[in-house]
């Protein structure tokens, strides 16, 4: 199992795959619930590899069908770290919001070098100067927190998407923004909206770990992967990658999740969630902040799927 970043995983794909092709009775599998780069289920694809997570494609066309409802974006400014990742997010902005959105204008699209810069105010500066009201970013870690705090020592007001806020590092940022749900995520599912035994699972996580379970796809990884082994009856590779290959599974945050057999892509519910105060009777803040996510927007899994050029080699 491997999660961020696409860079990795694109190199461990392709290691998985020649190591399966050279050893053939000991073959492994890769459990992907955090690479989205969408050329590993595209022209990369691989038998060995199931990814458990939505594409960039698919997040953006989440994010993009949000935005439609949003009439007072006019400007976008697009930021995101320089690497396989953060071009395909600004790729599938641009494309997406032309698309959509046609009405809507590009002010900006800035690459960053990954987790190397430590002061962005200089592109906070950028984004003031472009009368942007929006940013696109996919930034992730200190990228988005050094971000966010500059954009709060700047007082720049916009509105902020995002693929990846919720993760550690993130909320506190956020909070010291003071852009009371103004800041969105795309994600699987977010703790105060979910079924009530998503949430009784999410406050014994809590409880032992101290911490928000950042990533319910990785529950999802482990329940489908558990019901393939029963399907299978067995716990090898080849037994278990021929039952994961179109099963249907009751998604963690609800809705019904399968995976795609063309190309071993899983498709879920996709959600909207903004941060701010928490409602009436919401249980769940995070990171100490007393604010927590809220959903605002609910794209439904099959209107999540796109098209793939995967031409799989089956063993």
């Amino acid at each position: 199992m491997q999660g961020n970043g696409s860079s990795n995983g694109i190199a461990l794909e392709d290691w998985v795959t020649k190591f399966d092709q050279r050893n053939p009775g000991k073959e492994i599998l890769y459990l992907n619930y955090g690479a989205i780069d969408p050329v590993m289920t595209n022209d990369k694809c691989s038998y060995w590899h199931f990814r458990f997570d939505a594409s960039v494609d698919m997040r953006m066309a989440a994010l993009t069908t949000f935005m439609m409802s949003r009439p007072n974006i006019k400007k976008v400014y697009l930021i995101n770290q320089d690497y396989s990742f953060g071009q395909a997010v600004a790729a599938q902005a641009r494309t997406m919001l032309k698309e959509k959105r046609p009405d809507v204008q590009i002010v900006g699209d800035e690459l960053v070098p990954l987790l190397k810069v430590t002061d962005f105010s200089p592109y906070i500066a950028k984004i003031k100067a472009s009368g942007a009201d929006s940013v696109i970013t996919g930034n992730w870690g200190q990228d988005l927190s050094l971000l966010l705090k500059s954009a709060a020592d700047a007082g720049l007001e916009t509105d902020w998407y995002t693929y990846y806020a919720s993760l550690v590092g993130g909320p506190t940022a956020i909070k010291q923004t003071g852009l009371a749900h103004r800041v969105f995520v795309v994600g699987e599912g977010f703790a105060n909206s979910a079924p009530a035994e998503a949430q009784t699972f999410e406050t014994a996580f809590r409880a032992k770990e101290g911490m928000g379970l950042w990533y319910p796809k990785v529950v999802n990884v482990m329940h489908t992967l558990a019901k393939a082994i029963d399907l299978a009856k067995a716990d090898d590779a080849k037994s278990i990658a021929a039952h994961l290959e179109g099963i249907k599974v009751e998604a963690f945050d609800g809705g019904d999740a399968w995976m795609r057999k063309d190309d071993h892509q899983f498709f879920s519910n996709l959600y909207i969630g903004s941060f701010g105060p928490l409602d009436p009777g919401a249980k769940f803040d995070e990171e100490g902040t007393g604010w927590g996510w809220k959903t605002v927007g609910t794209v439904k899994a099959a209107d999540t799927v796109l098209p793939t050029t995967c031409k799989m080699d089956r063993p």
